[in-house]
């Protein structure tokens, strides 16, 4: 069974993976290509920040995340051995919650779609 999937933006068919982004608190589907457009509509407190469909944005925000605490580390105060392992159960949460996300994106929307574009297709 087929699933349309549309884009939030421009309400046309998403035709495959390779064009979508999902992004938002809501897991909303946009083309890449709407992508900057709506995020340029909406508020500063409601911006949709990186798509929750790539690994590059877990990949980044835990890169951000560990220089943050490097930081606080290298310039605030050294960290005990005691208190670096009491930041795993918070590392642990953060990422399990964009891990849930990205499962949710993938289970809702992605796998319905190919892999790839089909021949002739335009967005």
């Amino acid at each position: 069974m087929a699933h349309h999937v549309l884009c939030k933006h421009c309400g046309r068919s998403i035709h495959s993976r390779q064009t979508l982004a999902v992004v938002g608190r809501t897991l909303e589907p946009l083309h890449t290509s709407c992508y900057a457009a709506y995020a340029a509509q909406q508020p500063w407190y409601r911006k949709p920040g990186r798509p929750v469909n790539y690994w590059r944005s877990l990949l980044a925000f835990n890169a951000l995340l560990m220089l943050g605490i490097l930081l606080l580390h290298l310039l605030v105060k050294p960290l005990t051995v005691s208190v670096g392992l009491g930041l795993r159960p918070l590392l642990v949460v953060i990422n399990a919650w964009l891990l849930v996300a990205r499962l949710i994106s993938y289970w809702s929307i992605e796998r319905h779609l190919p892999s790839s574009q089909p021949r002739g297709g335009t967005s």
